[in-house]
């Protein structure tokens, strides 16, 4: 399994990037929509989400602060066509820039369980 996050501080980019995956063979259940402050009181699940993904707290934090400031769409895609698609969707529907090389997206090969996943909204 490939973990591919995309960042967006615009919403509505986030939803444009959320249903073109939907119209373009990615289903409901492998994509996870997520604005902060829906993990409930005391619950920071940016932060658990991060870390789990990077053992390097500083990288992890990094990530999470950015995620925080707007909308995260995950993709938990099965091969590496579809998550080159996913990070191509995100790249080309505003995602935020995330690290000093300009890239727009994180792909990431690793399991993320179904308790740590980033399943907020529905769009």
């Amino acid at each position: 399994m490939i973990t591919v996050i995309g960042i967006f501080a615009d919403l509505k980019l986030a939803e444009q990037a959320a249903d073109y995956l939907l119209a373009n063979e990615f289903d409901n259940e492998s994509i996870d929509v997520h604005t902060d402050g829906e993990g409930g009181a005391g619950i920071d699940r940016i932060a658990d989400f991060f870390g789990h993904l990077y053992n390097e707290a500083d990288r992890a934090g990094h990530y999470a602060s950015l995620a925080r400031q707007g909308t995260v769409i995950t993709v938990h895609a099965v091969s590496t066509r579809q998550a080159q698609e996913a990070a191509d969707v995100f790249n080309n529907h505003g995602a935020i820039r995330v690290d000093a090389d300009g890239g727009r997206s994180l792909v990431i090969e690793q399991i993320v369980p179904q308790q740590k996943r980033l399943r907020g909204s529905e769009l």
